[in-house]
């Protein structure tokens, strides 16, 4: 009897627990549907950041440095979900491209954005690899794309501004996937680790910058994050993605003036960790 009493309360608190999580699950994914959701994550010196839409749709925009993306996916996505419906490479660097090709080894990927800008590295070999190994479609980047992800939601690609394939460059930098997320009245600037030729391209390119939130360039550099920039911006909140106590000495204390001088609210992975924004389409919030 005593043994049938256990299994009882055994069989009682697994149901509770599973009805619980069916609970949660279902006011997560109520909440999911009128809400877009953005995390920068904290991945170390590097960049990767999710996106889901209000319609559930998943986008990965760089990986970081390493296999700790994979992580960090487990920790915004259920734990079933093995699918993403689209991966932007900004750049190929291996702070941005090596995470990725452990996604790619991991998940189902519907499509990869890049610029395919000719760049020899084991890393991002490995990459191209993998892309033809499991016969995933590859866009070309190009300004003036736009991506939709919802029907209120929008990738819009603004650089880069001419074809890079297979053309070996100085700064590879200048071949930067930047890109604008439009949710809505919302949006989000989207830098990678552009500079400031690309930002002065963009100030004349004539396009509407004004974000929300801007994703600062280059790990907050002194090469990036002009004041004229900043100002056509002109975003409440600004992110920087760095690693703790990085060689490079990001950010740059002229990065965080410049910030400061604007009055904007700036979070850094390396000090806040990840950072994680919600959206009802009029604009965007900070989770606390």
């Amino acid at each position: 009897m005593n043994t049938l009493r256990k299994h009882g309360i055994a069989y009682f608190l697994l149901a509770l627990a599973v009805a619980t999580g069916m609970v949660w699950y279902a006011i997560f994914i109520f909440d999911a549907r009128h809400r877009l959701r953005l995390t920068v994550f904290d991945i170390g010196q590097g960049d990767s950041i999710f996106i889901q839409a209000e319609n559930d749709t998943q986008v990965l925009i760089d990986g970081g440095p390493s296999s700790a993306v994979l992580g960090k996916l487990g920790s915004v996505m259920p734990f079933w979900d093995r699918s993403i419906d689209l991966i932007v490479l900004t750049h190929p660097h291996v702070d941005h491209v090596t995470g990725l090709v452990e996604v790619l080894k991991r998940y189902d990927v519907g499509m990869v954005l890049e610029s395919d800008v000719n760049y020899s590295t084991p890393e991002y070999r490995e990459w191209h690899t993998l892309l033809q190994q499991k016969h995933i479609p590859v866009v070309i980047a190009r300004a003036g794309q736009k991506i939709h992800l919802s029907p209120k939601t929008e990738l819009d690609i603004l650089t880069p501004f001419k074809s890079f394939v297979g053309v070996s460059l100085t700064n590879v930098h200048d071949a930067m996937v930047v890109s604008k997320l439009i949710y809505a009245s919302s949006s989000v600037m989207l830098m990678g680790d552009a500079e400031k030729p690309l930002e002065y391209q963009l100030l004349l390119s004539g396009d509407d910058l004004k974000s929300d939130i801007l994703k600062t360039g280059h790990h907050g550099s002194k090469t990036s994050t002009m004041p004229d920039f900043v100002a056509a911006v002109s975003p409440n909140y600004a992110v920087i993605s760095v690693g703790r106590k990085n060689r490079y000495g990001h950010p740059h204390q002229q990065t965080l003036d410049t910030l400061a001088k604007f009055g904007i609210k700036t979070f850094r992975t390396d000090l806040d960790g990840d950072a994680e924004f919600v959206s009802d389409g009029k604009r965007f919030e900070k989770v606390q």
